[in-house]
């Protein structure tokens, strides 16, 4: 039986993380690779509505990060079944996102708070970083 290829779409800069991560994703024979796509792309959304994608990888190529935040945040807002993997150089992992939709009564939004998993997020925050000056 042959199995479905997944369909995943790379969103990077053309440095050479993303370049490598394009040669080694072509080189899988279960996937098929859409893109690469520019990370500043304006129409990102209107190409995955049509790309349709089984998952999408944005590559984080330090100075991008804020973009590569946003965008994230946007995909998932306007996809929410669209998981979203964050790949960079500077640690050895790589982060994947999905959104989970809860009803909006109060009991159910404190509810979910409360049954948050334990966890210290402090400890896995990212070293050095700091936010932007207001202007």
């Amino acid at each position: 039986m042959q199995r479905v290829k997944r369909r995943v779409l790379l969103i990077c800069s053309h440095h050479l993380f993303g370049e490598s991560l394009e040669t080694i994703l072509r080189r899988v024979d279960d996937m098929e690779l859409l893109g690469p796509m520019e990370l500043s792309q304006e129409n990102i959304h209107a190409r995955l509505f049509e790309l349709r994608p089984d998952a999408v990888i944005v590559v984080d190529e330090g100075e991008n990060r804020m973009n590569v935040s946003s965008l994230t945040s946007a995909i998932l807002q306007q996809f929410p079944s669209l998981p979203v993997i964050s790949a960079g150089l500077e640690q050895n992992i790589f982060r994947v996102f999905s959104a989970h939709t809860l009803p909006a009564r109060s009991s159910d939004f404190v509810e979910a708070i409360l049954n948050l998993p334990p966890s210290n997020p402090w400890e896995a925050a990212q070293p050095g970083f700091q936010p932007k000056p207001k202007s």
